[in-house]
């Protein structure tokens, strides 16, 4: 039996009619002749070419051409490529990102980069703190601004641009002569964090809503992945440059070349075999009329002035803020807490990434399967339990002492993150789909402000990470909180099964699409 991610069980795949697809090669062509469709019993009109009766996508599709499954297996264009280029490239950008934070124990004893104290011949702990601090701020400015100029350009430009250009500082980070310079070049690498917007505006863009919670969080999850396979690979490439004879200052230097070139490589290969919308380029469109320009500016104040996205916002700082200072943090404090070496501690410390996996798309598929049978209340549910449950886990595991404890409930921890990621991007793609992209920059910002002032715990706080780590469970049980004033009072969501409103406004015709494709889906299940 073929397993796909959609709307409808797998048992219902033989209902639909066998047609002739069409090869993915000329779909750009043929789509803007589509007239004719041929009906699906599950899935409803499917565009075919009115010539050939070929049908033009490889995917069922909605009235917009977005796919209606996810079928990550495969690389069809448009679909499916969009897909893969959109998580790869977020993958290969979140290795770049975080390339340093696994070698720190060895970077910090290069006494002139400014990270060790030689009067007490220890780590300078402030020193450190910062630069792992500065290493996400970057992000929040670039997320800001790449919101509103994939609305304006679409995906592929923006992403190839960022990948090549920003692959520049993470092969510059490996000359860097003192702490000014290594923190502009932590910095600058930040800037790759911004791909993450364009992966999930990408992804909105590319798949229909009844699949769209799982599709941005599969996408989001699996780059987000990068972050523990440069945990574990990159301690073993400083290793590898170590047998070639090189010492330890040389070595990590040098293996810096590796996540740069991988940056340039994938942000090449994006451009030439990726497209924008199901449809074709931004470009195209543009130029045939097909689609509107969108203002960037106005795109960007019409999401400021939406409260849903700063509430969002503050919510995702709590998960994906987390996320950012425990990659930044974890390798450091398994060596420092439990004596294990860079090695070891990369290892153990990649658990937290590879969690992503499995658990964001966990929590985009509960997202979309709660919503199928509770509206809106269903995705506002998953977003709450998975943040809660995520800040008791994290409190537990800074009071655990052995390693055999710290590990289980590292996984765990981790889940309840990545599956609170899932759940917030879940909800995002309803807050106004007429500036999705500037929203998304919002929302995707608010990981990196969560990151910056909560990071501050370890600079400033405690004395003791442990100590650092308890404050920062407590934060985030109480940012939990922040959904509750989406689910009642004057910026409540309304429940998408049971409520009746005008479609008036944005949000209004937002709900009542998703109302109708909730109805739907329970009426063809049953």
């Amino acid at each position: 039996m073929i397993v796909s991610f959609s709307r409808m069980a797998d048992t219902q795949t033989e209902s639909a009619p066998t047609v002739t697809m069409a090869s993915d090669v000329d779909v750009n062509e043929r789509v803007g002749s589509a007239g004719a469709f041929v009906d699906d019993e599950r899935y409803g009109p499917q565009p075919i070419d009115p010539e050939t009766g070929e049908r033009l996508f490889r995917l069922p599709v909605d009235e917009k051409h977005r796919a209606m499954k996810l079928e990550p297996w495969r690389f069809d264009k448009p679909h499916m490529r969009a897909f893969f280029f959109a998580w790869s490239t977020f993958f290969t950008a979140f290795f770049g990102w975080f390339a340093v934070s696994p070698l720190m124990t060895t970077i910090r004893q290069s006494t002139e980069l400014g990270l060790w104290n030689t009067e007490t011949n220890t780590p300078n702990k402030t020193a450190i703190g910062n630069s792992n601090v500065i290493a996400v701020s970057g992000t929040v400015l670039m997320r800001l601004i790449i919101g509103p100029s994939c609305d304006r350009f679409g995906s592929r430009v923006p992403f190839a641009v960022l990948m090549t250009v920003f692959s520049l500082p993470v092969y510059l980070i490996g000359t860097a002569f003192n702490y000014a310079s290594f923190c502009t070049a932590r910095f600058f690498i930040g800037f790759l964090g911004g791909t993450f917007v364009i992966t999930q505006f990408w992804t909105t863009q590319m798949f229909s809503p009844v699949i769209v919670g799982t599709a941005n969080a599969t996408s989001a999850g699996w780059g987000n992945l990068g972050g523990g396979v440069t945990n574990a690979l990159m301690p073993q490439f400083f290793n590898l440059m170590k047998a070639f004879g090189l010492n330890d200052d040389k070595a990590w230097r040098v293996v810096m070349v590796i996540p740069g070139t991988m940056c340039v490589a994938i942000g090449i290969c994006l451009y030439f075999f990726s497209q924008d919308l199901p449809d074709g380029q931004y470009k195209d469109l543009h130029a045939s009329g097909a689609l509107q320009k969108t203002d960037a500016l106005k795109s960007m104040k019409r999401a400021s002035l939406n409260v849903r996205s700063w509430i969002l916002f503050a919510l995702y700082a709590g998960c994906f803020g987390v996320e950012l200072i425990m990659n930044a943090n974890l390798s450091s404090y398994f060596q420092d807490e439990f004596g294990v070496d860079q090695g070891l501690a990369g290892v153990i410390a990649s658990l937290f990434g590879l969690m992503n996996l499995f658990a964001r798309s966990l929590g985009g598929i509960s997202s979309d399967f709660l919503s199928r049978r509770f509206g809106m209340k269903g995705r506002l549910i998953v977003l709450f339990l998975t943040e809660l449950i995520q800040g008791l886990f994290l409190i537990g595991f800074s009071r655990v002492t052995s390693l055999g404890a710290a590990i289980p409930l590292l996984v765990l921890f981790s889940s309840c993150v990545q599956m609170a990621e899932g759940a917030t991007f879940g909800v995002v793609p309803y807050v106004d789909p007429t500036c999705t992209g500037a929203i998304s920059g919002i929302v995707g910002a608010g990981g990196n402000v969560g990151a910056v002032t909560l990071g501050l715990l370890f600079s400033y706080g405690p004395e003791k990470k442990p100590d650092a780590m308890l404050i920062l469970g407590c934060i985030v049980c109480g940012i939990a909180c922040l959904v509750i004033p989406l689910g009642v009072g004057p910026l409540k969501v309304v429940d998408t099964q049971t409520a009746a409103v005008p479609a008036k406004t944005i949000d209004d015709e937002l709900i009542n699409g998703e109302r109708a494709m909730s109805t739907s889906s329970v009426s063809d299940e049953q």
